[in-house]
Parts: C-alpha cells; sequence; structure tokens
C-alpha cells in the first residue's frame, strides 16, 4: 500500500515538473491560460484526478492562478517564499582564479548554520539555463551563481525565481530587478587604486583590462577610469587568455608595457593582468607606480597596490539574501549590493 501511495505522488510529482518545464521554455507565458484539465489529461496521458492534484500543488507554490469560470492561468510569483536552507547550491567557473576563495569563503559561512554546499560545474555540451533547470528540478532551490562569462537571459533568471528558486548572482553588478546581486564596489575599487598611484607621484596613468566589455564589473572599472581620467589612455588584452594568462603571448604583453608609455602609472583591471604586465617592466628596469584589482602572488614583491575582494564579507551578504528570500515576512526584494574591498599597499 505504501509503495503505490508513493508512486502515485511521483506521478503528481512528474505533471506538475513537465508543466514547470512548459513555463520554463515558454510554452505558456507569464498570464497564460493553460489547458483545461481534461486536455491536459489526454495530453500527458494521465487522469484528470492527476493532474488535479499537480495542479494543487502548483497552486500552493503559487506558480498558477485559477479562478472559477475564468480558468488556470500561469501567475509566477517573485517574492520570498518560506523555504529551508539545507542546501546551497554553486555554480561557477573553476577556472577562475579566485574561485578556491570563493567557495571557501561559502563554505566557511555555510558551515556557522549547518548548511550543505554543492558545487555544480556547467557541463559544456549543455546551455546555462538548462543547467540551473536540472537543479530546480531536482529540488535544489538555493542558488549562488557566478556567472562570469556564461550566458544567460534575465528572463530564465525571472522564471526561475518565479517557479521558487532563491537566486544570488555573485561577482554581478545587476540582479534585472528580479534577483539578488552582490559584488566588489569596483568604482570604489578603481577610485582607491588612482589615490594610491597618485601619492606615489602618478599624474598621467593608463589602465590595462579585458577587451570583454559585456562583464558588468569589467565595464563599471572602465567607465569608471575614463570618468575620472578622461585623457587616461585605455590598452585592452584579448579576453579570450583570461583562462590561461601563462598562455598569452609574451609579445602582446610586452606591446600593452610599451603603449604605456610616457604614463607614470598604471592601473590594471584585474590581477593576473598586473602580475603578467609588472613582472616583464620588471624585467626591463621600468618603475613606475602600479595598482590593480585582486591579490595575486608576487604582488607586495613588485611594489603593486592592490584592492583585494573581500570574500568573507561577501559571502556573508550571500547568505544574508538567501535567508531573506527563504523568509516569506521578510519583505524580500531584489537588491544590488556593492561590497567595499581590502586595500593592500
Amino acid at each position: 500500500m505504501a509503495e503505490i501511495r508513493q508512486e502515485t505522488a511521483n506521478l503528481y510529482r512528474d505533471v506538475r515538473e513537465r508543466i514547470c518545464r512548459s513555463i520554463f521554455i515558454g510554452e505558456y507565458g507569464e498570464g497564460d491560460l493553460i489547458p483545461p484539465e481534461r486536455k491536459l489529461a489526454e495530453e500527458l496521458d494521465v487522469s484528470r484526478v492527476t493532474v488535479r492534484k499537480a495542479l494543487d500543488m502548483l497552486e500552493r507554490e503559487r506558480i498558477i492562478a485559477r479562478t472559477q469560470g475564468s480558468g488556470t492561468r500561469v501567475s509566477l510569483y517573485y517574492g520570498p517564499r518560506d523555504g529551508s536552507m539545507d542546501i546551497i547550491t554553486v555554480t561557477a567557473p573553476a577556472q577562475n582564479e579566485f574561485f578556491a576563495r570563493m567557495i571557501d569563503a561559502v563554505q566557511t559561512r555555510a558551515d556557522l548554520q549547518d548548511s550543505l554546499v554543492l558545487y555544480q560545474q556547467k557541463p559544456s555540451f549543455v546551455s546555462l539555463e538548462d543547467c540551473l533547470y536540472r537543479l530546480y528540478r531536482k529540488g535544489l532551490k538555493n542558488l549562488v551563481l557566478w556567472k562570469e562569462d556564461m550566458e544567460i537571459s534575465e528572463g530564465a533568471l525571472r522564471k526561475l525565481k518565479g517557479l521558487g528558486m532563491n537566486i544570488v548572482l555573485f561577482d554581478a553588478v545587476d540582479g534585472g530587478g528580479c534577483v539578488d546581486a552582490v559584488c566588489l564596489d569596483n568604482a570604489g575599487a578603481v577610485e582607491a587604486l588612482l589615490s594610491c598611484i597618485k601619492e606615489k607621484g602618478c599624474e598621467n596613468p593608463a589602465y590595462v583590462g579585458w577587451d570583454n566589455l559585456q562583464i558588468g564589473s569589467l565595464k563599471v572599472r572602465e567607465d569608471t577610469f575614463r570618468k575620472l581620467i578622461p585623457e587616461g589612455k585605455l590598452i585592452h588584452i584579448p579576453y579570450r587568455y583570461h583562462s590561461r594568462v601563462d598562455g598569452i603571448p609574451k609579445k602582446l604583453l610586452e606591446d600593452a608595457v610599451e603603449e604605456v608609455g610616457e604614463c607614470d602609472g598604471v592601473i590594471y583591471a584585474v590581477g593576473e593582468l598586473g602580475i603578467a604586465c609588472e613582472g616583464i617592466r620588471r624585467e626591463k628596469g621600468i618603475s613606475k607606480p602600479a595598482g590593480m584589482i585582486g591579490m595575486m602572488p608576487g604582488a607586495r614583491e613588485l611594489g603593486i597596490c592592490v584592492v583585494e575582494q573581500d570574500f568573507q564579507a561577501m559571502a556573508d551578504q550571500i547568505f544574508t539574501c538567501l535567508k531573506c528570500q527563504n523568509t516569506r515576512e521578510s519583505g524580500w526584494r531584489a537588491k544590488n549590493y556593492r561590497i567595499g574591498g581590502n586595500g593592500i599597499l
């Protein structure tokens, strides 16, 4: 008897999942009527009782709304829901230089409240949208996403949130109004570095960064430099080398150092470029004030000013966001958080 009840419950959940999938892929849009019970039962090859039970589940989860005489419509809820933080899933680029430190900070914070952290690497043959939906389908409702240059539409994130997933974007400047975003105060970091090298006598700095300004943090850093140093020289390195800095052709780096030219200082958008270029400048006997975002081995030896991400403060904010999203009475609304960095001279 217990096995029969379990099979029946599984059938309800399967129908619920198939309807959710149709919502996620856009077969049913926000506010759309979904087919009546009889038609759904025929399409899904189940009984009307099973469909009704599945719809009951979706209505309780505030994914649909049923109105007598008007039918059943998709009605996603984007506010906080009462939930558990037993399991936190992190999806992030393992090849990023700061991945280990980010995971360590999240794990340290999770241990304080006995949460289990699961890491999910996006398979190369699966879109990020499908990867995240698989997590949702498995009942993993708390997501920390460091998408870096992985593509996902704002609409997909919004649907996942509306279906009941709690989401915080890490190192993202904007959550699009539907999910929280936690990142370094990138503008403040550039301002601090400019102040640092100015104290060392720099009046005409250059800026060296990746050429991919689709990544919000990189765009804010470069835009801030442009705003504060309108005539400053901008030098770009192809982003395709970002996951293998050691593989950047030395000629490219030497050209960047040469292009800095008469500038009496330089700001690097990321630590990897700072270490690589400053190493070449040291070889050439060039000594000018330099600053970079993100601590890397060798920075002190090269005398580089550094603004380092405060990963623990960022992890604390991430968990605060998730807690609010998991508490119906919190009054949660999506917000972007800028976390100050740590200055190191």
